[in-house]
């Protein structure tokens, strides 16, 4: 009787054992995953600008060429000077950008409208490409604080000749593509092609590049005509220096197909109104 009490003792006695056993176990953590072994996410900044989303080329939505044209914009001046339609109101170009971000539209650089127009790349939302010609300060000073408020580039086609007297400088040049813009040559001298030799419209296309490029530092890839004008000899030097672009002031959008050294514009006037800019750029 004695013997059958210690056993049931025991076998009681067992699982209590096994309960403090595994009581005092330590618990293995389940390991946390790091999203990236590189990023300490109390480092980052989201006031830094490059966090912030912009109107310029997104890649996360983007369809083929649009078949109604892209729109390139010609402005000169930011400035009011009336009578002078080549000089925009900083009001006016003001107002045209907030429509255009308030409608989704998507600047392209040059690059980006080379690789769509001839490689056909896809292109955003609502693409649009905003030019300016001459290489004025107000450039600069004007229009590129307000581009950078909506998110929007542009291309700046200076005259090289004229870089820094009065106008736009190479350390604003340098830093407007430090922020994603592209520089276009508008020739040496600002002479119409139409009146020079063929030697002489070499000089000037080839050494407006040639500038541009040392002094920046980047590829030159597109060249806007003084006035306008050419000959077909001009396109092939244009080619043969290594352009890849080319800009008249006729008007009009740019379809995919079109000659990539005759693209047309659409030229916004100072005294616009609202509605006749957005009559010229609408989808």
């Amino acid at each position: 009787m004695k013997t059958k009490k210690i056993i049931i003792f025991f076998l009681l006695l067992i699982p209590l054992i096994v309960m403090a056993i595994y009581a005092n176990m330590p618990v293995k953590q389940p390991e946390m995953e790091l999203v990236s072994k590189d990023i300490n996410p109390d480092s980052i900044d989201i006031t830094n600008p490059a966090y912030e989303t912009s109107n310029s080329m997104d890649t996360t939505n983007l369809f083929p060429f649009p078949t109604e044209g892209i729109p390139v914009l010609m402005y000169h001046s930011i400035s009011t000077a009336p009578g002078n339609t080549l000089c925009v109101s900083e009001t006016q170009f003001q107002e045209e950008m907030a429509w255009l971000e308030n409608n989704n539209y998507h600047t392209l650089n040059m690059d980006q409208l080379y690789d769509a127009l001839v490689n056909g790349a896809s292109v955003p939302e609502n693409p649009i490409v905003i030019t300016f010609d001459d290489g004025y300060a107000d450039n600069y000073q004007v229009a590129w604080p307000i581009l950078k408020q909506y998110g929007f580039t542009a291309t700046f086609f200076v005259i090289t000749n004229y870089v820094g007297t009065d106008t736009i400088d190479w350390n604003q040049l340098k830093e407007l593509i430090s922020q994603g813009n592209s520089i276009g040559s508008h020739s040496v001298h600002h002479l119409d092609m139409i009146t020079l030799s063929n030697a002489q419209q070499e000089s000037e296309l080839s050494q407006s590049k040639q500038i541009l490029e040392a002094s920046l530092g980047t590829s030159i890839i597109a060249f806007c005509f003084p006035s306008g004008q050419y000959y077909d000899t001009t396109l092939k030097i244009l080619s043969d220096t290594g352009y890849k672009l080319s800009f008249t002031t006729r008007p009009g959008k740019v379809y995919l197909g079109n000659n990539q050294f005759k693209l047309h514009r659409v030229r916004i006037d100072g005294g616009m109104s609202l509605s006749g800019f957005i009559s010229q750029v609408s989808y």
